[in-house]
């Protein structure tokens, strides 16, 4: 299993220059021929309080990204604005290689003015049983219940992680250990760009890979 995390330079508010720059990266990590191709939490349209129009675009993203999944025959995960009747979900989505949306993760550590998810859900693939938080659900007690009755393989967690807060320090690195420990399933994080970065632990909570910046991560399961 080989997965490639990729620390997303988004620009809020300009779909155009973002799906330049999925493509891109996207192209790019197709020379390490990898099984799961991982994005930031929405990624395609980036976010800023409380400008929900993003979410217009979301059958325009799931439609582009299925066709680039089916197309090279990958894994995709994804964050999205997802609309539902009156509300906002910010959301993520597995998509197979067939371009099926496998997987949709709607995020529960949101201020009020999103709707806000209430459950786990998994997918099974040939590599195991996998599911999908977003960022703040990391550190959120209902998602701690939910993902250890689970039994997850693997957990992954795009983030948007404030460039106004800085970087992710040993301190932020502590806490995502003290959270996996918890969960108890191997977690791939990455954070849209600025600040980027992308992390690799184990079930255990150990960090078995991470970069900085922009710089994609490539791992693959020993």
């Amino acid at each position: 299993m080989r997965v490639a995390l990729i620390p997303m330079h988004v620009k809020t508010g300009d779909f155009n220059a973002n799906w330049a720059e999925f493509k891109r990266r996207f192209s790019e990590v197709l020379a390490y021929n990898p099984d799961f191709v991982v994005f930031p939490e929405y990624c395609l349209t980036g976010f800023e309080e409380w400008d929900f129009s993003g979410a217009r675009l979301y059958d325009e993203i799931v439609g582009r990204v299925s066709r680039l999944a089916k197309e090279n025959g990958v894994y995709v995960v994804s964050g999205l604005l997802g609309p539902y009747k009156n509300c906002t979900y910010n959301s993520a989505l597995l998509i197979g290689r067939d371009g099926e949306v496998l997987l949709k993760h709607r995020k529960f550590q949101e201020p009020y003015e999103f709707c806000t998810g209430n459950t786990v859900r998994t997918a099974r693939t040939e590599f195991g049983k996998m599911a999908i938080i977003i960022c703040g659900d990391l550190y959120n007690k209902r998602i701690l219940k939910w993902v250890r009755r689970k039994r997850l393989d693997y957990l992954f967690v795009p983030m948007e992680y404030s460039p106004d807060y800085g970087q992710p320090n040993e301190e932020d690195v502590g806490a995502m250990v003290e959270r996996v420990k918890l969960l108890g399933a191997k977690a791939f994080i990455v954070n849209s760009y600025p600040p980027g970065g992308a992390w690799v632990f184990d079930e255990n909570g150990t960090l078995l890979a991470s970069v900085g910046g922009e710089e994609t991560l490539i791992w693959e399961q020993p």
